[in-house]
């Protein structure tokens, strides 16, 4: 996709109608929008929000329309205000419009229609309109995407806050395919329910209870997923809680500095927390693989004792230590005392019985061999033993200092109880308060996890016995042919899901390290958690709390990554339905406001690199200097945002923004 124009009309303070096109050159691809504050950059950035979604982030949302053409209007004369984008995407020619008419009655009241939507395309020089707007809109440049391609660089620095991983994870599965393997695997379930009711119209009274039981089942885990998904939002509201309860605190005098070495103490629980979790996994996988060991004293013993016997007692025949020494004399015919050996004969017959006690190959190389395996099984059992004692000493040592980190959180808590400050006392009960009620929701998502677990698995019992039980109709075992498969192509479309999320997961890793690493000046890195959270840690591997500007750089650095990873599926030849990616725009506005000199000169270096096509909304002094330096050989367009102060000029007495191009 990529903006080819804005016209707003009447929208906010831009009065009648004003046009801004934009660059779409691949090597000028940046178009620069400068105004002073106040002069409608952000009215701007909310005009792309509104024309496409309808959604209007502003002070004061319902008032639309321009003051002054309100003003001016005559009584029961129309007012209209419209947003009108013109976009390509996938070769179509693109027009969007949404519209408000305003009607101004005759004690100056002003009536609101309902808003208009109009979406065209241009298809073999025919203009075609789509009845469906909204769909085909959310088809090219999702609804739950926008803020991360028309954002606001006062607040893009949300995605490296807490708490953002959902909002992050929502936004990798909607660019990188992974939504469309989600609906699929949902649909194909909805489709094996159905198939299953089906299958109760024609099976025996065995098969239809059975149904009737994992029907049941699928319900039961159904509400608790509903319920879980609940509890996890509801978690994640108390932590965000918890965030501004002990940011307040940071700022109260009396408190700061026993709320900072809090937070320090809570960083160092929370990764001590983190070890111990990965020592006990790597313990139970330890001793799943190899605790078999622990019980082989007696088996390896008594082996070695009967061994010991045999070897001093004598073994077999003497003389005769394996069958291929028989195999030897059936194969000349003649036996070592000389008799002749015939098929079928008595010495035959005799010979072939011997064969039966005696080993294959070589009984002293038997042995070896089993004298050697039961050393290798005593070695294993001995480094068993080693591996499991140190792991369990450092579960010990990590258990004493998380008891420890305890210990002295709760005491500073006890300090800053005893505070002398009803505004201390009252925060610091608060967030005991959300404390408890994290601790209480995330024992319950536990219970959940272990109730989903055991109804999945009764779940998979009823099916292997469903499928067990013989139908009496044709028509239900073809019904229980497609739920099979059904159910096999979920299980397929999963393993592709978790393929597909730890791959994209991968490179996006790769692409966020590399942007961050042009941006920030300091020597950290950034990680992508499994749990789709953005951590920046220093050299030592720990966790460091960001500035503003930081945190700025280190969302750009995600939307940058995502997009060019995006463009990169696009422009493949060859690439699976999942790969479809995309071309997207970055409009952005005040990207550069939190930054520090060098910082902005890095951000305007390289910001051209994220996306085909860039649109900086940006002030005049955030313009001036590193960053029009930077940036002045990539631009392919630019204006400059004129805005008329009523309160300086008497002329025309009325706020308005004019869009000028700068030549």
């Amino acid at each position: 996709m990529l903006l080819h124009e804005i016209k707003l009309k009447n929208f906010r303070q831009y009065y009648l109608e004003q046009t801004i096109d934009f660059s779409r050159s691949s090597n000028r691809n940046v178009t620069v929008i400068h105004g002073e504050n106040g002069s409608g950059k952000t009215a701007l950035l909310n005009a792309f929000s509104w024309c496409f979604y309808g959604k209007l982030d502003l002070p004061n949302a319902k008032e639309i329309i321009n003051e002054h053409a309100v003003r001016v209007a005559r009584p029961n004369v129309e007012v209209e205000c419209s947003v009108t984008i013109k976009f390509s995407d996938h070769e179509k020619m693109y027009t969007l419009r949404r519209r408000v008419i305003a009607r101004k009655g005759g004690n100056d009241t002003v009536y609101y229609g309902e808003p208009e939507v109009l979406l065209t395309f241009k298809r073999n020089g025919n203009i075609e309109t789509i009845s469906n707007p909204t769909d085909e809109i959310n088809r090219i440049l999702p609804e739950n995407l926008r803020t991360y391609f028309f954002f606001d660089g006062e607040r893009i620095d949300n995605l490296s806050k807490d708490n953002s991983s959902g909002e992050i994870k929502n936004a990798i599965k909607s660019i990188m395919g992974l939504e469309i393997l989600e609906r699929a695997v949902k649909h194909t379930g909805d489709a094996s329910t159905r198939f299953r009711s089906e299958l109760k119209n024609y099976g025996d009274p065995k098969t239809i209870n059975l149904i009737e039981e994992i029907e049941k089942l699928e319900r039961q885990v159904g509400e608790l997923k509903s319920r879980r998904e609940l509890l996890v939002k509801n978690l994640d509201a108390t932590k965000k809680q918890m965030k501004e309860t002990e940011s307040k605190l940071k700022f109260i005098e009396g408190s700061q500095q026993l709320q900072q070495e809090k937070e320090q103490k809570d960083d160092e629980l929370a990764e001590i927390q983190s070890d111990l979790k990965k020592l006990q996994k790597e313990i139970m996988e330890t001793v799943s693989k190899y605790g078999y060991l622990a019980f082989s004293y007696t088996a390896v013993n008594q082996s070695e004792k009967i061994i010991n016997e045999k070897e001093s007692e004598g073994f077999g025949i003497p003389g005769i230590r394996s069958s291929s020494f028989i195999d030897d004399l059936i194969q000349r015919g003649v036996c070592i005392c000389g008799v002749e050996i015939k098929e079928n004969s008595s010495h035959y017959e005799h010979l072939l019985k011997i064969k039966e006690f005696l080993p294959p190959q070589s009984l002293d190389s038997a042995i070896i061999n089993f004298k050697t395996g039961i050393k290798i099984v005593k070695d294993a059992r001995q480094k068993f033993y080693e591996q499991l004692k140190d792991l369990k000493q450092k579960e010990i040592k990590s258990q004493t200092v998380e008891r420890r980190l305890k210990e002295e959180i709760n005491e500073i808590k006890s300090k800053l109880n005893e505070k002398d400050s009803e505004e201390i006392s009252s925060l610091v009960s608060k967030l005991e308060k959300l404390e408890g009620t994290q601790s209480q929701i995330e024992r319950e998502i536990g219970g959940i996890d272990q109730e989903i677990k055991q109804l999945t698995s009764q779940l998979s019992d009823k099916e292997k016995e469903q499928k067990k039980v013989s139908s009496i109709a044709s028509k239900a075992q073809m019904a229980q042919k497609r739920i099979d498969a059904c159910q096999t192509l979920i299980q397929a479309m999963e393993e592709i899901y978790n393929i597909r999320e730890s791959l994209v997961r991968l490179e996006l890793q790769e692409r966020i390290t590399n942007v961050y690493r042009q941006f920030l000046r300091k020597g950290y890195e950034i990680t992508l958690s499994e749990k789709y959270e953005l951590n920046v840690v220093n050299q030592n591997n720990n966790k460091v709390g960001m500035s503003q500007g930081e945190r700025q750089i280190t969302s750009l650095s995600f939307i940058g990554a995502i997009v060019d990873l995006a463009r990169e599926q696009y422009k493949k030849e060859i690439k699976s339905a999942f790969e479809e990616g995309g071309i997207y725009p970055l409009v952005m506005d005040s990207p550069f406001g939190a930054l520090d000199s060098d910082h902005r000169e890095r951000i305007a270096k390289g910001i051209h690199k994220l996306s085909d096509q860039v649109i900086v909304i940006v002030s005049t002094s955030q313009w001036r200097g590193e960053v029009e330096g930077q940036m002045k050989e990539l631009i392919g367009k630019e204006y400059h945002l004129k805005y008329n102060d009523p309160r300086i000029n008497k002329d025309q007495p009325y706020e308005y923004t004019e869009a000028i191009e700068v030549i």
